[in-house]
């Protein structure tokens, strides 16, 4: 097991709170067909949905279940802006909603979807897979509970690293889901679990709510205008811990995450003192709306300066491994203050 993740250094920390502060003064929430700047100049969207509902063996269950991707699938194509035909929906039935689920959810067509975005995807490309259903764990292996052979976690990782992509979000909201955490994790890679171990098998809620928190940017806490993978997971973690208590019965899930390969569990109080850069600087949309500028000559320069400085930022990630932690922090509150003042510019177009 890895070592938690170290507390990063104070100048880092004030760093990150000035590019917080430069855009949180009454940044308005990204409304449906909002100027969401293109990812490249071509337009093409590299991101990727793969939603998927296993076996719900309860016909309340599996109307939850539908709903849930027919709401995920609304927010990623309407708010984020994901093209339609590059998220795909498995379900148990998908007779249920056929305009929006288009496999049924084995084993064996969750696989042709991998490939087929293997042989689609680039690798500037960003990954967003959800898990919902039933889990299984005997303490060793988990499994996904699909029609037919249910696929392990070992089986689930080799699928999605098929995939070339420079980033992969991945959401587990099945019971027993923190036993496919080791697994799953890896480098420029986020897995959320809604429970901490295999070993937590009662019906889970984090599902739900971490939908709520992409819906109109409710989880947007330093109201930058978009929601980052560690706002969605804080949010969708309290509100889990909120619907015990409210219950009145003891918590039966414990979200974690593992940031970035990190094998150490991160839980909701973990967040505010272990280091969790990549979940913070990660979105499912397609870039900060302030890069949309004014339509000024200015406030097109001040936008494409903005874009070369947060694609400098994703460069420096993925060449963390290449450098010692002292330069790379260095390099990377050198970057993160550089957009913070451009950051504050842009908002007083």
């Amino acid at each position: 097991m890895k070592t938690a993740g170290a507390v990063l250094p104070q100048t880092l920390w004030t760093c990150l709170l000035l590019g917080c502060l430069a855009v949180c003064s009454g940044a308005p929430a990204r409304a449906q067909g909002a100027n969401i700047p293109p990812q490249d100049p071509a337009g093409r969207d590299p991101r990727w949905g793969i939603l998927v509902a296993g076996i719900s063996g309860d016909p309340e269950l599996q109307k939850q279940y539908v709903k849930e991707l027919a709401d995920l699938r609304g927010i990623l194509e309407r708010e984020l802006g994901f093209t339609p035909s590059q998220v795909l929906v498995l379900a148990d039935d998908p007779a249920l909603d056929p305009a929006r689920i288009r496999y049924q959810s084995t084993r064996a067509n969750l696989e042709s979807v991998c490939r087929d975005i293997a042989g689609r995807a680039a690798r500037d490309s960003l990954v967003f897979v959800y898990l919902q259903g039933h889990g299984d764990s005997d303490g060793k292996t988990y499994r996904l509970n699909l029609v037919g052979p249910d696929p392990t976690a070992e089986d689930l990782a080799a699928m999605i690293s098929a995939i070339p992509a420079q980033r992969t979000i991945i959401v587990n909201a099945t019971n027993c889901s923190g036993g496919s955490l080791e697994a799953l994790a890896g480098k420029s890679r986020i897995v959320v679990s809604a429970t901490k171990s295999g070993n937590e098998k009662n019906l889970t809620h984090l599902g739900r709510f971490f939908i709520d928190a992409l819906a109109g940017n409710q989880a947007d806490v330093d109201k930058n205008g978009r929601v980052s993978v560690f706002e969605a997971f804080t949010y969708a973690a309290r509100k889990v811990q909120e619907y015990y208590t409210r219950e009145g019965s003891l918590q039966t899930e414990h979200p974690v995450m593992s940031d970035n390969g990190d094998e150490q569990r991160l839980t909701l109080e973990d967040n505010a003192i272990k280091s969790s850069q990549l979940s913070r600087t990660s979105y499912l949309d397609r870039g900060s709306p302030l890069l949309a500028g004014d339509g000024s000559p200015e406030g097109q320069a001040l936008a494409r300066e903005a874009q070369s400085l947060e694609k400098q930022v994703e460069l420096l990630k993925l060449a963390k491994d290449e450098m010692t932690e002292d330069v790379y922090l260095q390099r990377l509150e050198t970057l993160l203050l550089k957009l913070a003042e451009v950051q504050a510019k842009l908002r007083k177009k």
